[in-house]
């Protein structure tokens, strides 16, 4: 298979994500930090996997419940890891308490459960892609925790579903903080992976009208999140 390429532009003014041609165009300020918009591509990049918060608004549930569920993993990885605020057994039950909120009230009404919308997030997810992809998000989490600007400034990284930036940057290869934190991602999305496979997919309830015309305060909240599709060339 060959592989995506992926293009991440954040300023505080103008965002732009891209793969494969498919992008995400974003003009003016937006509540969510790089370090989550990143973990969209991320989504892309892994493939099979809903990852644009467009178009229609369950894809748009779908794509940030596996955009945040992905953060949330990464980033508590992180704190366990770099910063050592989080015990490394908590990392993915306090994932799933945050996406069950998620799912009951912050995109209620949601397409289908959290257990059913984790399952289907742990069917696609590529361990060792994301592994691999880590230290880009490892770097920008950083920043973002130790500069009290970050929101101010710009990044730009083009990249590939195939990169290993571990074996390109000696930097990178010889900072025992990222090697460490690598590993913990890698045992902990294994250890997301084995719960959600305990799951045994579940006859959805038929939903009423609402999911599909949404209330007017909850369509402006969460119908497309700013952005909007570019049409490829």
């Amino acid at each position: 298979m060959a592989a995506k390429q992926l293009k991440f532009y954040w300023s505080p003014q103008y965002q732009i994500f891209s793969c494969d041609g498919a992008k995400l165009e974003g003009h003016g300020s937006i509540q969510t930090n790089p370090s989550h918009d990143l973990v969209h591509l991320f989504i892309a990049a892994n493939g099979k996997m809903p990852w644009q918060p467009v178009e229609s608004r369950e894809q748009t549930c779908f794509a940030e419940y596996n955009a945040v569920l992905l953060e949330h993993l990464l980033v508590n990885c992180f704190n366990a890891a770099a910063l050592g605020s989080m015990a490394p057994e908590q990392i993915v039950p306090e994932a799933r308490k945050f996406l069950q909120w998620f799912v009951s009230e912050h995109y209620a009404p949601f397409p289908v459960s959290e257990e059913e919308a984790f399952r289907r997030f742990a069917e696609h997810l590529d361990i060792e892609r994301m592994v691999r992809l880590f230290p880009y998000f490892y770097s920008l989490r950083a920043w973002e925790c130790f500069s009290p600007t970050y929101r101010n400034e710009v990044y730009d990284l083009e990249f590939t579903s195939e990169d290993d930036p571990v074996k390109e940057a000696p930097e990178w290869a010889a900072d025992p903080n990222i090697l460490e934190t690598q590993e913990l991602v890698r045992q902990k999305l294994a250890e997301a992976v084995a719960e959600a496979r305990s799951i045994r997919p579940r006859p959805e309830p038929v939903l009423a009208s609402p999911l599909f015309n949404p209330s007017a305060k909850t369509k402006q909240k969460k119908a497309g999140l700013g952005f909007k599709p570019i049409p490829t060339c």
